[in-house]
C-alpha cells in the first residue's frame, strides 16, 4: 500500500488505552480538529444509566458495568465519521473489539505509568483506582493484563505528550492531513 492512501477505517477512530492516558482529552482534541463527533464511550454510559460510572460499580459491580459497556457500543450510531474514546477496559472484551475492528482505526494511547499517576493525582472517579495507595500498583497490573489486547491496535502514539502533539501523531500517522 503506497503512502498517499487514506486509511479506509479513518471514518471511525477509537481511542483504547489505561486510565489516565487522555483518551477523552485527546478524543475531544481530535475530533473537534478533524470535525468528527466525539463519543466518550463512559459519557454514554453515564447517560444511559443516570447514575455515574463509580454508582455503578458499587451498587452493581464490574460484572454489570462491562455489560453496559459493551451494549452502548452495539448500539453507537456512528453514521458521521466520530472519533470515540473507551473506557479504560473496555478493550479487553472481545466483542468490543470484534465490533470495531473491521470498520475503525484503534489507536492504543501508550502513556507511563508515571504521567498517568500525575495526571489522576487530583481524580477521585476511577472506581478501579480509587484506592490511592496502591494506585501504582493496580495500573501496573492493569498494564500486564491488557498489553496483549493494546497491542492489537493499528497504530500506538506515544501519550505522554502534549495533547496538541499527541493528536497531530495521530492525524499523520492516519494520513489524514
Amino acid at each position: 500500500m503506497n503512502d498517499m492512501t487514506i486509511n479506509p477505517k479513518a471514518h471511525v477512530i477509537v481511542l483504547v488505552g489505561l486510565s489516565g492516558s487522555g483518551k477523552s482529552t485527546i478524543g475531544a482534541a481530535l475530533s473537534k480538529q478533524l470535525n468528527f463527533s466525539f463519543i466518550d464511550l463512559d459519557d454514554c454510559v453515564e447517560e444511559s444509566e443516570g447514575i455515574s460510572i463509580t454508582e455503578i460499580f458499587s451498587q452493581q459491580g464490574e460484572g454489570r458495568f462491562r455489560e453496559l459497556e459493551r451494549n452502548t457500543v452495539l448500539e453507537l450510531d456512528l453514521s458521521r465519521p466520530s472519533v470515540v474514546a473507551l473506557g479504560g477496559g473496555a478493550w479487553m472484551q472481545g466483542e468490543i473489539r470484534d465490533f470495531f475492528a473491521p470498520i475503525a482505526s484503534i489507536i492504543y494511547l501508550e502513556a507511563s505509568i508515571t504521567s498517568i499517576l500525575e495526571r489522576l493525582k487530583d481524580n477521585k472517579t476511577r472506581p478501579l483506582l480509587d484506592d490511592l495507595g496502591k494506585r501504582k500498583e493496580v495500573l501496573e497490573q492493569q498494564l500486564e493484563t491488557r498489553k496483549r489486547a493494546y497491542a492489537e491496535a493499528d497504530i500506538t502514539v506515544n501519550a505522554n505528550a502534549a495533547v496538541p502533539q499527541v493528536t497531530q501523531e495521530i492525524i499523520q500517522k492516519l494520513k489524514l492531513s
